[in-house]
């Protein structure tokens, strides 16, 4: 028994040597690790991705300079005062106004040197502020129909007013901004304003005013050669797993995708394609400025807006956005096909999406069209038909977009005709140049 005591000090011992051997061979074993290969997930483009700007457009500018009125619905013009835009420095946003009568908003139009941008949706602020350089953290949780830019005391103090209006919840924000070089700014985009269509303004009692053409308009009616994007690239889009994903044809100008939760359907007559996920269904309220981002990016993420797109109406209860299809700076709507993207936003991903998969490819022809001055069109509807000149919001010049089949059977004919039309809630009707009765129109 006298080397029980010893024995267990050397196992002892033995044990901690032991350990310290399995320590050290964890601390300096390396395993081999297979190299893991970076999965490369495909990017889908339908088209080239546009700026915010490209997207948010106004369809007219109206100048206001010696009591008279210029206006174009041209990108260009467009294009070079966004520019400027960006290099104003604003400031001071505050909410002047929140009961503004019709009187007032035409009054605040028709006041010499300003420029009025006109939109077809209530743009919001917050979403606005990414096209100027606003040195204020808070912006209005506001929205606005009207941008008012009164260069009034620009020569003499580099400063410009912005006036937001809101046309249908009747308030106005305005803020100032400074102009960094006045001269270019007056050459570049005021002087040329001199050249541009005259308009008249159309007053009505108690209601706001109508801004038209003065004189009779020339337009082509143009002919274009059509393309179809592949809606096999939507499929690849819109689905997560294609290998599920099954295909039914349903006749020969229809065909259904599903993966089983999902729906694609593919109308090849009228070029449209409509998708839906159910699941994604929500009642849940969304504010404006996320409804308009969340639209805009998932259609961008894709390259969806194939053509010049703009916004133009928003639907906040629904979680519903529209984009209009315009050419040569003017709204195209049709009967036989579809001319806007339309998203309906769900919980958190895309519960609905409807849009037309052709482009405009060569122009076959064009003819020219004489149509009526839109003071003539404002006049004859004020005689004839006094309920719809009441009601209407704006009377504008557009196209109608007709489908022909060319000589080739596979091949596509896109037919632009100008006609007068009249927007009353989104809504367009044709205006008949004999008695300005209207013509219902079902648009798209």
């Amino acid at each position: 028994m006298k080397y029980v005591e010893q024995i267990k000090s050397l196992l002892l011992a033995f044990l901690v040597l032991l350990s310290i051997v399995f320590t050290l061979l964890i601390w300096n074993y390396k395993p081999e690790y297979e190299t893991i290969k970076e999965t490369q997930i495909e990017e889908v483009l339908v088209g080239k991705p546009k700026d915010l700007q490209e997207v948010i457009k106004p369809y007219r500018l109206l100048y206001r300079q010696n009591d008279q009125f210029y206006g174009t619905v041209s990108s260009t013009p467009l294009k070079g005062l966004y520019k400027h835009l960006r290099l104003w420095q604003v400031y001071e946003m505050e909410l002047i106004k929140s009961d503004l009568s019709d009187s007032k908003m035409n009054e605040m139009v028709r006041t010499n040197n300003r420029i009025t941008m006109f939109y077809n949706e209530e743009i919001p602020l917050r979403v606005f502020s990414n096209l100027l350089s606003y040195n204020e953290n808070e912006i209005p949780d506001a929205s606005f129909t009207r941008l008012i830019i009164d260069w009034s005391n620009v020569e003499n103090s580099d400063q410009i007013q912005l006036l937001f209006l809101n046309t249908e919840k009747r308030l106005y924000y305005r803020a100032y901004a400074s102009v960094p070089d006045k001269d270019y700014f007056m050459e570049k985009v005021i002087e040329p304003a001199n050249d541009y269509s005259q308009y008249v303004e159309v007053e009505r009692d108690a209601l706001r005013s109508l801004y038209v053409a003065k004189d009779p308009i020339q337009l082509a009616r143009d002919r274009y050669l059509a393309v179809d994007i592949k809606p096999d690239l939507f499929k690849k889009i819109l689905f997560t797993d294609l290998k599920i994903v099954q295909r039914n044809i349903e006749s020969s100008q229809s065909e259904r995708f599903t993966d089983g939760t999902s729906l694609m359907t593919v109308d090849s007559q009228n070029r449209i394609i409509n998708y839906v996920y159910p699941t994604a269904e929500s009642n849940t309220p969304l504010p404006s400025t996320r409804l308009l981002k969340d639209s805009y990016n998932f259609i961008n993420d894709h390259g969806g807006f194939t053509m010049d797109y703009r916004l133009s109406y928003m639907d906040i209860g629904r979680h519903s956005t529209e984009y209009q299809l315009f050419v040569q700076g003017l709204p195209v709507y049709s009967n036989d096909t579809m001319t806007r993207l339309v998203t309906t936003w769900g919980e958190d991903r895309i519960f609905r999406y409807r849009r037309p998969y052709y482009l405009m490819d060569t122009h076959i022809d064009g003819v020219q069209r004489d149509l009526e001055s839109g003071e003539q069109i404002a006049e004859s509807l004020r005689t004839n038909n006094k309920k719809l000149f009441n009601e209407t919001e704006e009377i504008v010049v557009g196209y109608e977009l007709t489908l022909e089949e060319s000589d080739q059977d596979t091949d596509l004919v896109l037919v632009l005709e100008p006609k007068w039309f009249a927007v009353t809630n989104n809504e367009w009707t044709r205006l008949s140049p004999e008695e300005t009765g209207g013509d219902e129109f079902g648009l798209e």
